[in-house]
C-alpha cells in the first residue's frame, strides 16, 4: 500500500506570517515613536502608518493563507485597529499644521505648568472655533 501524505510547505511559508509580524511590530513602534516628534518630523508618523496597515493586511492575508493560528490573525487584526488609530490621529494634527505649530512652539517656551496649561487650553479652544466654523 501506498501512504498519501500531504506536501509539507516550505520553510519560508511558515516564516512568513512571522516576518511579517516581526516587520509590523517595528512599524508600530516606529510609527509611535514618530508621533510625538515636532512638525515637520510629525509627517514620519502617518507615512509609517500608512506602511504597517499595508503590513497588517498581507499578514493577515498570509496568515490565513497558511493556516496559522487564530492567535496570530488576530494580532494582525490589533495591529490594523492600533495602525489606523496612529494615521488618523497623525494626520489630523498634520491637518491643523498651522495651529500644531502654534501650540508645539507655545509648549517649548512655557516653562511653568500654568504656562503649559495655558497653551494646552489656547489649542483646543483654537480648535473648538474651528469645528464651529467646518459646522456651519
Amino acid at each position: 500500500m501506498r501512504e498519501q501524505t500531504r506536501p509539507q510547505p516550505a520553510a519560508d511559508q511558515h516564516s512568513s506570517p512571522r516576518l511579517f509580524l516581526r516587520v509590523l511590530f517595528l512599524l508600530v513602534l516606529a510609527t509611535l515613536l514618530a508621533y510625538p516628534l515636532p512638525l515637520p518630523w510629525k509627517v514620519a508618523a502617518p507615512a509609517l502608518g500608512i506602511a504597517a496597515v499595508v503590513v497588517s493586511i498581507v499578514g493577515l492575508a498570509r496568515a490565513r493563507r497558511a493556516r496559522e493560528a487564530g492567535s496570530l490573525r488576530a494580532i494582525f487584526v490589533l495591529g490594523l485597529v492600533v495602525s489606523l488609530f496612529f494615521v488618523v490621529t497623525a494626520l489630523a494634527q498634520v491637518a491643523f499644521w498651522p495651529l500644531t505649530a502654534e501650540y508645539e512652539q507655545c509648549m517649548r517656551s512655557a516653562l511653568t505648568h500654568t504656562a503649559q496649561e495655558r497653551c494646552t487650553a489656547d489649542y483646543e479652544q483654537r480648535l473648538q472655533d474651528l469645528s464651529n466654523i467646518l459646522r456651519r
